[in-house]
């Protein structure tokens, strides 16, 4: 068994050879309680990799970082060949140590390797997202029967007829049945309608001589593998699935294998099919289950997030048709804003939607409604926004007239929240209704912005609102909660992205909704250096993913997502990528300030 640890980034790129290589070179040595490991002015020849204890690095008498099991110190040093730091334990540490020599040769010969190295902040970020090793196959291996959404039965009596079967089943657009009979239960399927027609047998044939009462099971909190393993053995194509015994749905083999290889095909087949909310809550609850899964495989926050945007857009969809009239659907439009509208909110958050309405259209019900699909997403998990941009209130659903003239204001007539309510406004996205009233509002706003530099401005001067916390010699800056130091995601580094994004994007007319597909419409058209554009995109990308992992765990602890990192908690790679992202973060903000001369306002 090796002694050193090579699961953990970025030695868990190396190959076994290459991991014989770095092990035969490496020493361990320990260090007592303020020993000085490393000091400027002194070279530097080897990488430290903490195997226990704590280690400070100091700049003068301010603490830059702290290191704890598992980190590594110091790769530019490494590379530099010196460092400006000292390096201090701060509790009894034993430390490995690796040769320059010897990892400066394995960068040559495994790019993976080397990008921890010397590699761009793009490279370094697509290196990270390779890393996703075996957690699909464990992901898969762990889910529950319960995790598939299990339809609900459909059932007939004993009496009933082959003919009513039939058509219950072409009504639900389902392949089987349960069938009660006396005390027993029954299944039904469409393979048994061919034994029906084979023999001939009239279509009033009662189903209680025909279904077999042999069922199949799986409870629904077993493995799903085991519930596959089942249909395997027994080569068949579904099984009853029971809680305490009682029959709760059948699973289907199609099913199950779309949730192995397709989980959001499934959520999405189940939203067409819904028609009640008890169903879409439910559905709703899978969303979150997905997200977990496929982040778990390794998918990235901007594939995550479109496809979210794309299950929660028919979501709420499906949600609005179940509620409100179809008069009230044709001559409306609902709308997501803010991130929601941008494809780039992935756990669920703060509701902020909208409705425009036909001139002249008006409806009795319009409050009812608008109040009871506010009440249905706050118990799908979307709380309510405590700015209440929601359709119950009656400052978001306004008629097409309205809205525009609520547009004139922002821009021309600013008053409190209006520069923060455009923005939300600017990212909107039509889920449901007569998308064409969102989009006239649309381009009236093209038009009021057109050759109005001043108006692009102050808009842009809300990527001022908050510091990027970096400070000198990369340090980050954190602040004291709960008796932790934390660092705020959203507006440290994810909000001067996005704002400055669309800031740009409003500025030249781009009708793309998504921060990702605004940086790469800039920079094919020039108006953005591609090699900056690709920087921020994957900054952004690892914020997002970094921010999703932080929620995921609070999740699963009970506790709300939010915003909220401790970067003591972040491996050593991890915390340099927050780095090299804030960095990233400060070198677009100067160029926005340059582009929009904000020191002149």
């Amino acid at each position: 068994m090796s002694r050193f640890d090579f699961t953990h980034p970025p030695f868990d790129s190396l190959t076994s050879a290459e991991q014989g290589t770095l092990e035969a070179a490496a020493d361990i040595v320990f260090y007592g309680d303020e020993e000085l490991i490393m000091g400027p002015g002194a070279p530097v020849d080897t990488l430290f990799v903490l195997s226990k204890g704590i280690v400070r690095e100091m700049a003068g008498d301010e603490v830059i970082a702290v290191y704890h099991e598992r980190d590594t110190f110091d790769a530019r040093a490494l590379v530099a060949g010196h460092t400006a730091h000292r390096f201090v334990v701060h509790e009894e540490a034993l430390v490995y140590t690796l040769p320059r020599a010897t990892l400066l040769a394995l960068t040559e010969q495994n790019a993976r390797f080397g990008a921890f190295f010397y590699a761009s902040v793009s490279q370094k970020f697509g290196a990270l997202a390779e890393q996703t090793g075996n957690r699909e196959l464990q992901t898969l291996l762990t889910a529950r029967v319960r995790d598939v959404g299990v339809k609900k039965p459909l059932f007939l009596d004993g009496e009933d007829s082959v003919l009513d079967a039939a058509r219950l089943m072409k009504q639900h657009k389902a392949k089987s049945i349960l069938v009660r009979h006396g005390r027993r239960v029954g299944i039904f399927t469409t393979s048994d309608f061919r034994d029906v027609i084979i023999d001939g047998m009239p279509t009033d044939s009662a189903l209680g001589t025909l279904c077999r009462f042999d069922l199949i099971c799986s409870d629904i909190d077993d493995y799903l593998f085991n519930a596959l393993l089942t249909m395997t053995q027994k080569n068949i194509q579904r099984v009853v699935v029971t809680e305490a015994g009682i029959p709760m749905g059948v699973l289907e083999q199609v099913d199950l294998l779309s949730y192995f290889s397709n989980h959001s095909h499934l959520i999405a087949q189940r939203l067409e099919q819904a028609d009640s909310l008890d169903e879409l809550a439910d559905i709703a609850a899978q969303i979150t289950r997905l997200v977990e899964i496929l982040a778990g495989h390794g998918v990235k926050a901007v594939q995550l997030g479109r496809l979210v945007q794309t299950l929660n857009a028919r979501l709420f969809e499906r949600s609005w048709r179940l509620l409100a009239p179809p008069e009230l659907v044709a001559n409306s439009c609902l709308l997501v804003m803010g991130s929601e509208g941008r494809g780039e909110q992935i756990l669920k958050t703060d509701q902020d939607n909208a409705l425009i309405l036909r001139d002249g259209y008006q409806s009795p019900e319009l409050e009812r409604v608008c109040q009871a699909f506010s009440d249905a997403l706050a118990r799908f998990g979307y709380p309510p926004c405590p700015g209440r941009i929601m359709v119950c209130n009656a400052d978001w659903r306004l008629s097409e007239s309205a809205m525009r003239d609520r547009l004139y204001h922002w821009v021309y007539l600013p008053e409190n929240d209006a520069l923060l309510n455009l923005a939300i406004f600017v990212d909107a996205e039509a889920v449901a209704g007569d998308h064409a009233l969102l989009e006239r509002c649309h381009d009236y706003l093209g038009r009021l912005l057109r050759d109005d530099d001043s108006f692009y401005h102050r808009f842009a001067r809300a990527i001022e609102q908050f510091d990027t916390p970096l400070g000198l010699f990369a340090q980050l800056l954190t602040q004291e909660k709960d008796g932790k130091a934390m660092l705020d995601l959203k507006k440290g580094g994810i909000f001067p992205i996005v704002h400055g994004a669309r800031s740009l994007a409003l500025e030249y007319g781009l009708k793309e909704g998504n921060t990702f597909d605004r940086l790469a419409r800039l920079a094919e058209s020039g108006r953005l250096d591609k090699e900056l554009a690709g920087d921020v995109a994957e900054s952004l990308s690892f914020l997002l993913n970094l921010r999703l992992s932080q929620g995921l765990a609070t999740l699963a602890e009970g506790r709300p997502a939010g915003n909220l990192i401790c970067p003591a908690q972040l491996s050593t790679m991890e915390r340099d990528l927050l780095k090299e992202a804030l960095g990233v973060v400060k070198r677009f903000k100067a160029m926005l300030r340059h582009h929009f001369k904000l020191g002149s306002f």
